[in-house]
């Protein structure tokens, strides 16, 4: 009655009552393997009574079984969680219900001692007790019941021994005797009997036949077909003799015989289909049709299970085993499987028989309910049975291939079936059978496996169903899927090793043993690595709707689970040559990036799980100790194996599994036993007798070559005797272990696993990592970035290796965006989990705070958050806090993550009695505020602003209640810091302190004013502060700016408060400086003319400084030379400030001041500034228009009047007036726009008040009016400032035009080019500004920028020229930062985005260049430097440049060089013109378009100057006679010097582009901008270190050859730059002699030619750098494209042929292959143009698909159109290979033909219609 019966039925429950006194002395079965989930009452009879009973309340009958059931052990009786009647999700039944609460813990584990067994002869005797004696027992044991671990494993190690050991062993004719033999064999009879009538060999006849299919259709006699019960009871009988191992007693004869029927049995059911509707309102008539076929299923079912129980058992003949019934049970269990299990329990396999519509197989699965029949049930049941049984026959007998390829087919289906984990285990079993038998069906099961992986369960639910018998630290059991669980289990049945039969076996005396064991390992590992890289590969990018990724990521996670398990030793091999696998797939640069990336991310995966494994397992070396102690032997690693070994034995009963892990672990140290010997023996061979301890870094001492090969030996001949002793003989050695248990079993398999290589391979792994940090490609080094955060987050100590710290600070600065993320996530990682390391990486994290990228911005931001709050004392807090606030301006996402990160750190309410984190609170806000006292405080007023708006709606409101909290606190610490002001020694610090808090109270006034009028009280009398310091100034002005803002809002102050205030504010004014003087009249204004009215005070204050002034202008107009006048200037100064600062705060003109007199108080006010403003002294002049400018913020009317019109215009547009009175003039405008913009603010904000009752109508605008025509009226001069070569200046005129700009008080357009100018200041505050300004405009009206691009250039370098004039410098067009930038680089980022924009602005640049349009040198160098330097992104940008370098070269270059020679030889004699022209003409053909390219034999004999070593003397020569040649008049020569000179800075720039960007020549010469973006529209790759440097142009202006005396040596160098450059442009078209046939060594040498003539050959020392150029040129040339790659070779080969003739040239190249985008000409005989030239567009089976060019033998060809409705679209045809008479044209830089293909063309065309 063991676990191996499938049925052991319950005859009748009918005398219970009878049976009870017997319960207890029955010792209960042991349960069914959890795969069988079968009712064990087998007859239909039996069931409807005990439903019957399970459905009573019947006292009695529940009083009898609580009675029983506690009389025995009832710890093999689960309680299902869905128990109930026919369907699985019934109810608990009543009986059930009702035993269950008379005792609920009935089932529950009771005390095992209250079974003893003892033995008596064969049969068990249970020896009952009594509960007292439990409980007795209980009390002397105190230690039996508790609940440690070990205790528990005794106990169930005792109880499986006592299993085994009391098996009872009955002989062969006591188990012949039994009854269950006997009914088998009677139904046997009885079958046989009935049947005796029919001709079994007749039968037999038609199944000799290999195929079934001839029967298949025949009818089945009726005869033949047996009972329900009759098959059902043959089934159970059958297993239970199979069971008692007595099946072999039965006549082989009759066994044949019953086993044909049955197959007639199986055939019956086997193609049944018995799809089930679940309509509830299917017929009944279907229904009772239904349940006939699911009966004939069932049947069939039992007759296979039948046949398998037969040929399955123990010591059958050969006979039995009949093809067809083995066939036929294939046939039986597929079919089902596929139409009936499959689409019951996965809807996936479901057929809509409407066609329904097509759901993902994710939809289907998500839709589907889950309800089963109870037959379906039933029927799954029965076919996990027939699958287990068929994998028992795969072990007995060899069957044929076709039989195995089903049998594989249907084993490995299951596991891409969702909700049947049952047949999945069952089918592993089977699948493994077959793998490990049959090893010519391995590969077809692997790639079965891999072409249904898709289909994989996706669910969470089904994701993984394999349970291990490890759990998780949570003490969760852990899963895999089952699939992974297969394919271990594959790659572990693959080993065999050699046993007693097989040494008598004919390879024994052949093939030596130990060769045989290592290659069977072998052959696993190369199982493991075939399905690994197969696998792998399918990772890349995605198939069609198939992603592989995260199937491969879920099968590695799996690996990691099993790894180091004892019965999973595939999981380390498999993960060791995965390792390695990876390391080869992202190093190999030709794999695909998907690929490559896809690789990193596992390898870190596995990487950061071994260094965890490495951190987290220390050892357990006590159990290790124990194990050693309790096994014998002195060899550390053979007695673990020894230990583990039998571990695996003992349980191999129970997990048939281990037995297949048991071989493939000897194996494995067979092999690695040898390989030990062998690298002893190899280091012996090396170094002699040196120590090779290698691997054993647990043995201390240093071991000889000769102590490894014998202890290596001694290993290998105790694993040979274990593979000699049968498995059987083996459990009986060590039946008594109890020495290892699963715990021990996984150490010890870690502690070996740790001399393997996968366990010390972290290091080999982050080798590999750190190295493709370099990589180009941007994917792979942010993937590696992220591999290294893994690995840091499980081990921080990682980070102090050198060669992590040198991989992540370089990435730090990488310039990908993705890159710097992850470089500075993994150390915000790492600084967290090290704290005292915070320091060391800081500076490296807070610049990242500026990056560019927003991720990597945020990233930091969240980092230095994290710092703060877990880092409290660190003492870089307020650095951090400043760094992060400023960001509060920054993009929208970070702008969020900035509020939140200070609602947390500072906004959020403290608990009252939390004092200490309140102080530090305060300490950190007001530390902030005062790092902040240079820079502004803008940021925080904009942070507190944000925090309360966006809780103005909200019901909580903690940032409010926040600040309420922070000012009471922020006001008790300024009485504390007044308090200890006396105490001397921290005086300085103190009155830090109290200024900060000061000036953060007047930040939280400004933003919430009614937070500090409780307060107006406490911080009056700070007025009063005795003034020694700056820092007791900051407070008198901090103070009076927060009563300012406070008291309009105090509700009745009293009296002698507001007198107090108002009296206090008198005395500062008369006394003080002018800051003081400006915030207490601010004040003053505030507390008159909103609360207290008291004009009269504030009337005679004004009449005592302004009769002042009068009387002073009496005296200077009478005598300015006046001594009284030198004594009052002090007076005279507060004067002027004092009279216009009152100005601008009270309105004198109203009666309320001055009473009834009609004198106009501004203008009088306003004559005596002006006076003054003439006055000799600059202070004084500066003085009064400080006032001018404060009544003008009063009465901004009086900007229009002409004499402030004319004295501003004056001032600014004046070159020789003041500086300081320029600055004055532009900070009065600034204040006037700042003071115009709050007023509009709070204009704003009182109509967002009042616009729910006011009509829009009478809302007149009338103040933006008028700033708007001040500003019209002083905008040029502002602008014109920006040419100042005074920083401070240019810095006001920018802040004027910003806030105009923001007011939107002019039309932006006008500004664009001076914007543009002053974003290439040396400052870096005003180019920011300037570039902000221009990113608003370019966001509201895009194409300004565009517009006014080019002129923005030039006044850029009229800035520069303003900066630099003085200084006397060539002034260059780029900045020399880390990266040498253009200044103008911003304007380009702006500019790039738009692909037509940036195109018209590049041309619009390099027209510049040419000769006609005459433009200074100096501005074309600093354009070129702009160009070399603009941050180009994609290569169609330095392509289109290039592209059009060529352009304008071939037609100003020649022009240039023909109008020099027509001035020179128009002095020289008509014979030496005549040879002259001969020489240095450009005629080389008569047509006017050919002008472009150079004659043939002009251009030899220019390239043998460069070609031939001795050339100085014919380049003396030719120097000479061109010298002769000069004409007397000078300018032509100095004209062509200044020309040639943006020629040259053209010729340079192609070749600086070609070199930092590594471009081809021909890649340039294929460029052609008409093509589609796309393909140019990959990044460039810009190489280091190559300078942009036009030696000859700074020679020209250093040397100011412009403007210096003709001599002689100035006349030759003119000439020779005359030559170098002729000889220059004669090298520019390289396709054209190539096309002409001459030597592939031209490109070198044009090259050469090139670098050399730009380099300047007078200067020593630039020769190196010249090198390094011509190096660059013979390097191979790197590309950034790959098609380019393959494209360029061609031409190059076909080059080096042509060496030898020109017979490839003659034939048109027509052994070429052609790739697309090739030009070609055709014959096509429906066309009559001649010639036809077209661009290859793809290749068909016919032909080839071309695009048609236009243009003609001599012009320039391009893209041919042709209409299509309306539009034109281009002309795409498709034409034969024969239609092809010239392959591969190259046309040149113009898009023209050379000479030699037309000439080519010509005579192919001719003799093509001579042959028509």
């Amino acid at each position: 009655m063991n676990g191996d019966m499938p049925h052991v039925p319950i005859t009748t429950l009918a005398g219970i009552a009878s049976l009870t006194d017997l319960l207890n002395q029955l010792p209960l079965p042991s349960p069914l393997p959890a795969t069988t989930t079968k009712s064990l009452l087998f007859n239909g009879r039996i069931a409807e009574e005990v439903n019957c009973l399970l459905a009573c309340r019947d006292e009695n009958l529940v009083s009898q079984l609580a009675h029983s059931l506690n009389q025995v052990s009832t710890e093999h009786i689960e309680l299902k969680d869905n128990l109930g009647s026919d369907d699985p999700e019934g109810d608990v039944p009543v009986l059930l219900q009702t035993v269950l609460s008379r005792n609920p813990n009935i089932f529950r584990e009771k005390s095992k001692l209250a079974q003893y067994w003892v033995q008596d002869g064969k049969e068990r005797v249970p020896l009952t007790l009594h509960w007292s004696t439990v409980v007795d027992v209980q009390c002397h044991c105190p230690n039996m019941y508790q609940s440690c671990p070990v205790a528990r494993k005794m106990k169930k190690k005792e109880k499986q021994k006592k299993r085994k050991a009391y098996e009872p062993k009955l002989t062969a004719e006591e188990l012949m005797d039994s009854s269950t033999f006997k009914r088998f064999s009677a139904s046997v009879d009885n079958i046989l009997e009935s049947l005796e009538d029919i001709d079994f060999n007749a039968m037999e006849l038609p199944t000799v036949t290999p195929q079934l299919s001839s029967t298949d259709d025949d009818e089945i006699p009726q005869e033949l077909l047996l009972g329900k019960h009759q098959l059902s009871e043959l089934a159970s009988e059958s297993a239970k003799i199979k069971a008692m191992g007595i099946t072999f007693r039965l006549s082989s004869g009759k066994l044949v015989k019953v086993l044909n029927i049955l197959e007639k049995n199986i055939q019956d059911g086997s193609k049944l289909s018995t799809l089930m509707n679940h309509d509830a309102d299917a017929e009944d008539e279907e229904r009772l049709w239904r349940d006939l076929i699911m009966e004939r299923v069932t049947k069939s079912a039992d007759a296979c299970l039948t046949a398998l129980n037969i040929m399955t058992s123990a010591r059958m003949p050969k006979a039995v085993y009949i093809e067809d019934v083995i066939e036929r049970v294939l046939q039986y269990t597929k079919f089902h499987l596929q139409n009936t299990l499959y689409p019951q329990y996965d809807p996936v396999y479901r057929v809509d028989p409407h066609g329904g519509g097509l759901l993902s197989s994710r939809a289907k699965r998500a839709k589907s309910s889950t309800h089963k029949q109870r037959v379906i049930i039933m029927l799954y049941n029965k076919v996990c049975d027939i699958v287990s049984n068929i994998s028992e026959l795969l072990e007995i007998q060899l069957l044929t291939d076709t039989t195995i390829l089903q049998v594989s087919s249907m084993g490995i289906t299951p596991f891409f079936v969702e909700s049947v984990s049952e047949l999945q285990l069952c089918a592993i079993k089977l699948v493994t059978a077959v793998f490990s038998r049959y090893e010519k069906h391995r590969q077809l099961i692997l790639e079965e496996i891999f072409t249904s992986l898709a289909r994989l369960p996706t669910s969470k639910r089904s994701l993984r169903n394999f349970r291990l018998n490890s759990s998780d630290k949570d003490g969760e059991p852990m899963y895999i899927q089952m699939v992974t669980a297969l394919v271990l289990q594959l790659i572990q049945c693959v080993v065999h090793l050699p046993n007693n039969r097989d040494s008598h076996d004919e390879y024994d005396k052949k093939v030596d043993q130990d060769v045989l064991i290592t290659n069977s390992y072998e052959t696993a590992m190369r199982a493991a690595q075939n399905f690994l890289s197969v696998f792998l590969k399918k990772c890349g990018s995605k198939q069609g709707e198939e992603d592989y990724r995260p199937l491969f990521e879920n099968f590695v996670q799996d690996l990691l689970s099993t790894v180091n398990k004892p019965e999973w030793p595939a999981a380390e091999l498999l993960l060791s040559l995965l390792g390695r696998l990876l390391v080869h797939q992202f190093s190999n640069k030709q794999t695909e990036m998907a690929l490559r990336v896809a690789s990193l991310d596992y390898l870190g995966t596995v990487a950061a799980r071994l260094r965890k494994d490495g951190v987290t397992s220390k050892m357990d070396q006590r159990s290790i100790d124990r194990i050693l102690r309790e096994t014998q032997g002195n060899d550390e690693t053979q007695q673990l194996q020894k230990a583990l070994l039998d571990y695996m034995d003992e349980n191999a009963e129970t997990d048939p599994s281990l037995v297949f892990a048991r071989k493939f672990y000897i194996a494995q140290w067979f092999r690695d036993t040898l390989t030990e010997m062998e690298k002893a023996m190899k280091s012996q061979n090396q170094r002699g007798d040196e120590d090779s301890s290698e691997g054993q870094h647990h043995t201390k001492d240093i071991e000889t070559t000769g102590e490894i090969m014998q202890r290596a030996e001694a290993r290998k001949k105790y694993l040979r005797n274990i593979i000699k002793t049968a498995p059987s003989q083996f459990s009986t050695l060590r039946m008594n272990s109890d020495t290892v248990d699963y715990d021990d079993s996984c150490l010890i398999v870690r502690y070996l696993a740790s001399m393997r290589p996968f366990a010390q391979s972290f290091d080999i792994y982050l080798t590999q990592i750190l190295r493709v940090l370099g990589e180009s490609a941007i994917a792979v080094r942010t993937k590696a970035m992220k591999c290294l955060s893994e690995v840091v987050a499980v081990d921080p100590s990682i980070l102090a290796r050198l060669d992590m710290q040198r991989g992540v600070h370089g990435r730090l600065m990488d310039n990908s965006t993705s890159v710097r993320e992850a470089a500075v996530e993994l150390l915000g990682r790492f600084v967290l989990s090290r704290p005292q390391l915070t320091e060391q990486y800081y500076d490296m994290l807070i610049e990242r705070i500026l990056d560019t990228g927003i991720s990597v911005r945020k990233r930091v931001i969240k980092i230095l958050r994290d710092i703060c709050l877990e880092q409290p004392t660190f003492n870089k807090i307020t650095e951090m806090c400043v760094k992060m606030i400023r960001r509060v301006n920054d993009e929208e996402g970070i702008k969020k993550l900035v509020n939140e990160t200070f609602q947390k750190l500072w906004f959020t309410p403290t608990p009252n009695h939390d004092k200490d984190a309140m102080t530090r609170k305060i300490l950190n806000i007001t530390d902030v505020v005062s790092a902040c006292k240079d820079t502004g405080y803008d940021w925080f007023e904009q942070l507190l602003q944000n925090l309360l708006k966006t809780e103005e709606d909200a019901a909580y409101k903690p940032a409010r209640k926040a600040c309420v909290q922070l000012v009471d606190n922020l006001v008790e610490h300024i009485l504390k810091y007044e308090e200890s002001l006396t105490d001397i020694e921290n005086k300085g610090v103190n009155s830090n302190r109290l200024v900060s808090c000061i000036t953060t109270l007047f930040l939280f006034s400004k933003i919430r004013s009614q937070l500090m009028v409780k307060h107006a009280m406490t911080i009056q009398p700070y007025l009063t502060t005795k003034c020694n310091t700056q820092s007791d100034f900051m407070v008198i002005c901090n103070v009076a700016k927060i009563l300012e803002l406070v008291i309009p809002l105090m509700e009745h102050p009293s009296e002698t408060f507001l007198t107090t205030i108002e009296e206090d504010l008198m005395k500062l004014i008369i006394k003080y400086g002018m800051t003081v003087v400006q915030h207490c009249v601010s004040c003053l204004g505030a507390v008159v003319n909103r609360v207290t009215r008291n004009y009269k005070f504030v009337w005679a204050c004004f009449n005592r400084y302004y009769g002042a002034l009068t009387k002073l202008k009496t005296q200077h107009s009478e005598d300015s030379n006046n001594p009284v006048l030198a004594a009052n200037k002090p007076a005279l100064l507060r004067s002027l400030f004092t009279v216009g600062a009152l100005c601008r705060h009270f309105d004198f003109d109203e009666e309320e001041f001055k009473g009834p007199t009609k004198v106009v108080i501004k203008e009088k006010v306003m004559e005596l500034l002006l006076y003054f403003t003439k006055h000799e002294d600059e202070e004084v002049q500066t003085k009064a228009i400080i006032g001018l400018g404060f009544q003008f913020i009063q009465y901004p009317g009086l900007m229009f009047m002409q004499d402030v019109m004319s004295l501003y215009n004056g001032i600014l547009s004046d070159r020789k007036s003041s500086v300081n009175l320029k600055i004055q003039v532009l900070k009065n405008l600034q204040t006037y726009l700042q003071e115009e913009d709050s007023r509009m603010q709070e204009a704003d904000q009182q109509w967002k008040k009042l616009s729910k009752q006011e009509d829009l109508k009478e809302m007149g605008d009338i103040s933006s009016g008028m700033s708007s025509s001040i500003m019209q009226l002083y905008l040029k001069q502002v602008l014109e400032a920006f040419f100042h070569t005074q920083s401070t200046v240019r810095h006001f005129a920018l802040n004027v035009i910003a806030l105009t700009l923001n007011q939107g008080l002019i039309h932006p357009v006008q500004c664009v080019p001076y914007l543009i100018a002053m974003g290439t200041d040396p400052e870096p505050t005003m180019r920011n500004k300037a570039d902000q300004q221009l990113v608003e405009i370019d966001k509201k009206y895009s194409g300004f920028i565009h517009m006014k691009a080019v002129a923005g250039m030039k006044m850029s370098y009229q800035v520069q020229q303003a900066i630099w004039s003085a200084k006397g410098t060539v002034i260059r067009g780029y900045r020399q930062d880390e990266t040498t930038s253009a200044l103008c680089a911003h304007l380009f980022s702006m500019v790039r985005s738009n692909r037509q924009h940036r195109r018209a602005f590049l041309i619009s640049l390099l027209n510049l260049f040419d000769d006609s349009s005459k433009i200074e040198v100096n501005m074309l160098l600093y354009m070129a430097d702009n160009l070399a330097c603009f941050p180009y992104q994609i290569q169609e940008e330095p392509l289109f440049i290039m592209h059009h370098i060529d352009i304008t070269l071939s037609v100003s270059g020649s022009n240039l060089l023909q109008s020099f020679k027509e001035e020179n030889s128009s002095s020289s004699s008509s014979s030496e013109e005549e040879h002259h022209r001969h020489s240095i003409s450009s005629n080389s053909s008569d047509e006017d378009d050919e002008v472009v390219h150079r004659p043939k034999k002009p251009k030899h004999r220019a390239q043998a100057p460069v070609e031939s070593d001795s050339d100085s003397d014919l380049e003396m020569e030719d120097l000479d006679k061109v010298m002769q040649r000069l004409p007397d008049n000078p300018i032509p020569l100095l004209d062509f010097a200044n020309a040639s000179q943006g020629i040259l800075l053209l010729l340079v720039l192609k070749q600086h582009l070609k070199n930092l960007y590594g471009f081809s020549d021909s890649k340039i010469q294929k460029y052609s901008p008409t093509e589609s973006a796309k393909v140019y529209e990959k990044a460039v790759n810009r190489k280091g270190h190559v300078h942009f440097s036009p030696h000859q142009t700074l020679d020209f202006l250093t040397s100011d050859l412009a403007n210096v005396e003709l001599t002689y040596d100035i006349k030759r160098r003119i000439v020779k730059q005359y030559l170098d450059f002729k000889l220059l442009m004669e090298h520019l078209d390289p396709d054209e002699e190539d096309e002409e046939g001459e030597a592939s060594a031209s490109a070198n040498a044009r090259n050469k030619a090139i670098t050399s003539l730009l380099g300047g050959p007078s200067h020593q020392d630039h020769k190196n750098h010249h090198q390094d150029h011509k190096n660059h040129h013979q390097a191979p040339i790197e590309t950034d494209d790959d098609e380019s790659d393959g494209d360029e070779k061609t031409p190059v080969s076909s080059r080096r042929s042509r060496k030898h003739g020109d017979s490839a040239e003659a034939s048109g190249h027509m052994n070429e292959t052609l790739a697309a985008r090739d030009v070609i000409a055709l014959c096509c005989p429906k066309y009559k143009d001649r010639p036809q030239i077209a661009r290859i567009i793809q290749k068909t089976n016919t032909g080839y698909r071309v695009q048609w060019m236009a243009g003609s033998y001599s012009g320039v060809w391009g893209e041919a159109k042709k209409r299509d409705g309306r539009k034109t679209v281009p002309w795409v045809d498709t034409i034969k290979e024969s239609d092809i008479i010239y392959k591969k044209i190259a046309l040149t830089s113009a898009h023209k033909l050379t000479n030699r293909v037309v000439q080519t063309l010509r005579s192919l065309y001719s003799a093509k219609e001579g042959t028509s």
